[in-house]
């Protein structure tokens, strides 16, 4: 393998798109419409937005706006994973869900890690951690106060897109909230 990982542009739009459209949910078809948009849509606009093609083209925009942030992976030149990361002021659903609040004393900027998704083949090789340790490299040069994620409660779930909750200890998270389907996992940077 050879990895790395670039912080999504405006022109990796076709790469982070293929990396959905072909790679991404092999094991769950169900979930190939995803395109990560839940991040950024508001419930309704989410529930709405059924149709693959047009949330394919909706996530086109918003990476194309620039609103739309995180992390591809590639192996080579193929895109093998994703982790959708960035201010926490520019996903909506955190931001008017007073559940994923977060005290004051952390201060104004928050990164926030919304979602990881690794290829099947590519999953438990440590490409999570490597994301992990990238935001936080990147968080701290930007100048935030703290990185937050939003793992399941429950650790036996099989599939946890938003990180499971040893990853974030590993990297020196707390658990600060536990809301009952998920928990507020934060690290304080300064």
């Amino acid at each position: 393998m050879q990895i790395t990982i670039r912080r999504l542009t405006s022109d990796m739009a076709e790469d982070y798109l293929w990396y959905f459209d072909t790679a991404a949910f092999t094991d769950h078809d169900e979930w190939s419409a995803c395109y990560c948009l839940e991040s950024h849509l508001s419930k309704e606009e989410n529930e709405a937005l059924t149709e693959k093609s047009l949330r394919r083209e909706r996530a086109k925009q918003l990476i194309e706006s620039g609103i739309m942030q995180g992390y591809l992976v590639y192996d080579g030149s193929k895109p093998v994973g994703w982790c959708n990361a960035g201010d926490k002021s520019g996903y909506e659903p955190l931001m008017t869900n007073a559940d994923y609040h977060t005290p004051a004393s952390c201060g104004e900027t928050i990164k926030s890690v919304y979602c990881f998704e690794i290829a099947p083949e590519y999953r438990g090789k440590g490409i999570a951690h490597l994301l992990l340790t990238r935001i936080i490299d990147d968080a701290r040069k930007e100048g935030c106060s703290c990185v937050e994620g939003y793992p399941f409660s429950d650790r036996t779930l099989e599939y946890q897109f938003h990180g499971p909750i040893h990853l974030y200890e590993a990297h020196g998270f707390r658990m600060i909230a536990e809301k009952g389907r998920f928990c507020i996992m934060q690290k304080k940077l300064i």
